[in-house]
């Protein structure tokens, strides 16, 4: 994955992005890879049974490296969306729109809630945390859970949990009862909607390696690095739950 690209701007695969909206910063290059693909599908600029442009013209097109590119469209192939076929007439084809797997529509209201709940939520947690003197025991507990997640993520369900103990160890090291509980109650949410999108393992990796980052910078006790890399970390899960479950 490569993360120093900087995507983004006038060309990308679906339309102009929303008002208000963010391209990737830091490491989220291939998530928002993956939301700008589902974007185009979903808004119709490429309709199920379509061809995709070859692979130099769409990374142009999204302003990415061709290898993270195909990254994601393996990601997506994995997912059933696209398909690849060989042979004279072969490319990549979309195979079904992004929500064809939930017969449940998703509130909008809730997504968007929870998602940027979630954000002000960790940022401010890893910022106090990294404003602490934490304890031996404190630094050790920390710094297992990033550990245990970093060595299961064989399957949605191991990970997920994992995942959601190291988030809520940080909430637990700020000592602040009404943000451990905030905390908890909103990853419950994010998780219910984590369920209805695919396991993707290329970001699960990613996510392991900024949770490394985030414990790194609490422990060095510099709590602006901490809360930016807390919010790179919710802006790219923000990005797959707005690619795969956002109705336009």
């Amino acid at each position: 994955m490569d993360r120093a690209e900087e995507p983004g701007g006038p060309g990308t695969a679906g339309s102009q992005p929303r008002p208000g909206g963010k391209h990737a910063r830091g490491g989220n290059v291939f998530e928002h890879t993956i939301a700008e693909l589902l974007r185009a599908i979903r808004l119709g600029k490429y309709l199920v049974g379509d061809k995709l442009p070859a692979e130099r013209e769409l990374a142009a097109q999204i302003r990415v490296s061709r290898a993270t590119l195909r990254q994601a469209l393996i990601e997506l192939q994995t997912a059933g969306i696209v398909t690849s076929r060989r042979g004279r007439y072969g490319g990549t084809f979309v195979t079904r729109l992004p929500s064809a797997d939930t017969d449940e529509r998703i509130d909008p209201g809730e997504l968007d809630d929870a998602v940027r709940f979630r954000l002000v939520l960790e940022t401010a947690a890893a910022r106090i945390v990294a404003e602490r003197d934490l304890s031996p025991n404190e630094v050790a507990a920390l710094t297992a859970a990033e550990t245990d997640c970093r060595t299961v993520f064989a399957s949605a369900e191991q990970f997920r949990v994992l995942d959601a103990r190291f988030h809520l160890m940080i909430a637990e090291l700020t000592h602040m009862p009404s943000l451990i509980y905030a905390s908890a109650s909103t990853r419950d949410r994010v998780n219910a909607l984590l369920d209805r999108i695919p396991f993707i393992h290329t970001n699960v990796e990613h996510s392991c390696d900024q949770h490394r980052e985030i414990v790194d910078a609490i422990l060095a006790s510099d709590p602006d690095r901490a809360a930016d890399l807390a919010a790179q970390h919710a802006e790219g899960t923000e990005k797959l739950l707005r690619g795969f479950l956002e109705q336009r």
